[in-house]
């Protein structure tokens, strides 16, 4: 399957591994939705860097955490593009939630943007996919759900709602529809980690990933005609670690 004129809504899509899957895209000829929330400057990057490949490429600012701003991004993107072939959800946020700190307003920001809006986002777009009889829906979600570790709590809890929706949607959304999910590892350090060898101490290839490593599981998981609801470890061998 040509990616040449398909048009892809990527969340996140202004940084890290979000940037490099977009250009990815672009470079093979999609056209990009960049979703983004406070990075305005560096999605603009991203938009002029997509149109250098001669697609269409728009940005989206949408905070995943309110319900009007998650329907937006979802009408904003079919006004724009009138249809959405591939939707990659991306958008993450990652923190420290000891079990002893955790509160309902901190759970409600991960649940916001770890399942409501993938949820509706492919809910929404996914139907559309299926009226064209055709769709790819890729979650980013972690290896975390598979082994998770302490004191993330919120993260893994709610990664493991997107892992479980992604088979659900799997289901609802077949034959037309193909949903998967990529779980990566050690792909790049954490903004705020203080030793980054640490991590790969408990990889068995003991490396980061890098980003163009998930490009790689995209790009299958866009062109397969016969794999859905399963999933693409990019972790270095950490579940086997």
């Amino acid at each position: 399957m040509e990616l040449q004129g398909k048009n892809a809504l990527i969340t996140g899509a202004s940084r890290r591994i979000g940037k490099e899957i977009t250009l990815s895209l672009a470079e093979k000829g999609a056209n990009v939705i960049i979703h983004y929330n406070r990075s305005e400057e560096e999605a603009e990057k991203v938009r002029k860097l997509a149109e250098d490949y001669g697609v269409k490429a728009i940005k989206i600012k949408a905070d995943l955490e309110k319900d009007d701003e998650i329907n937006f991004l979802i009408k904003e993107s079919l006004q724009m593009f009138r249809k959405v072939d591939i939707l990659i959800n991306n958008a993450s946020i990652y923190f420290k939630t000891p079990i002893d700190e955790l509160s309902m307003e901190i759970m409600n920001r991960f649940y916001s943007v770890h399942i409501k809006a993938p949820l509706f986002l492919s809910k929404n777009l996914g139907k559309v996919m299926f009226e064209n009889r055709y769709g790819r829906i890729i979650n980013i979600i972690d290896y975390a759900p598979l082994r998770p570790y302490k004191n993330y709590l919120a993260y893994i809890v709610t990664k493991g709602g997107l892992y479980t929706m992604t088979k659900v949607l799997a289901k609802e959304l077949a034959p037309y529809v193909l949903v998967n999910g990529i779980l990566p590892g050690p792909i790049v350090p954490a903004e705020d980690i203080e030793d980054k060898d640490l991590p790969l101490k408990k990889t068995v290839l003991e490396k980061w990933g890098g980003e163009k490593e998930v490009c790689k599981a995209v790009e299958y998981l866009i062109k397969t005609e016969f794999t859905t609801g399963s999933f693409i470890p990019v972790e270095g061998g950490r579940l086997i670690c």
